[in-house]
């Protein structure tokens, strides 16, 4: 339910035990167009290229270092003002104790990571919706960090705010980290 735009999200597919131990430019190419025309407009991929265990160690290293670039719309059951959102705009590296949110507990394990949301911008929509646009330490829960997931991310949108806010939709806007390696 999150939408991946920019230039999308870098991963990485191991091929265990090939039948070849390379690909050609043509068959990469292909493999992404085959991707491309699987899924429609859900998914797509650019850029694929063959790279070496050492280009695949930059994502490992990248994971707690990169930057995100995150925009949600944001609804509030409450009535707020322009003023308020305006002070959501002062507020920048606020370091966030995150629990593992309840909705992941199933596949991730209990702990609490300290994440930062270094940069926070608010437009104000209307009495019960704002935009806000966030640049944050990757591994940041945004969902999470807007409703505050029953306490278990502090501080939170709703707790800076004194009100119960809720999102209504995320897109991840950029990803920064230089990837794939320039070939």
């Amino acid at each position: 339910d999150v939408r991946m735009l920019g230039t999308g999200r870098p991963f990485v597919i191991e091929l265990l035990d090939p039948k070849y131990p390379a690909l050609t430019e043509e068959q990469i190419l292909s493999i992404g167009q085959g991707i491309n025309t699987a899924f429609g407009n859900l998914i797509s991929v650019n850029l694929l290229q063959q790279v070496d265990k050492k280009d695949c160690d930059i994502l490992k290293i990248g994971e707690e270092d990169k930057r995100k670039t995150y925009c949600a719309l944001i609804w509030s059951h409450q009535p707020i003002t322009e003023e308020s959102i305006q002070l959501l705009n002062s507020h920048e590296n606020i370091v966030l104790q995150q629990k593992t949110p309840v909705r992941v507990l199933h596949r991730r394990s209990l702990a609490i990571r300290e994440r930062t949301i270094y940069s926070m911008h608010c437009i104000y929509i209307d009495s019960h919706h704002f935009k806000l646009k966030l640049s944050t330490q990757a591994g940041t829960y945004i969902k999470e960090f807007v409703h505050g997931d029953f306490g278990r991310t502090q501080p939170n949108l709703g707790s800076l705010l004194g009100i119960d806010v809720d999102i209504v939709a995320l897109d991840v806007e950029e990803v920064a980290l230089d990837w794939p390696p320039k070939s």
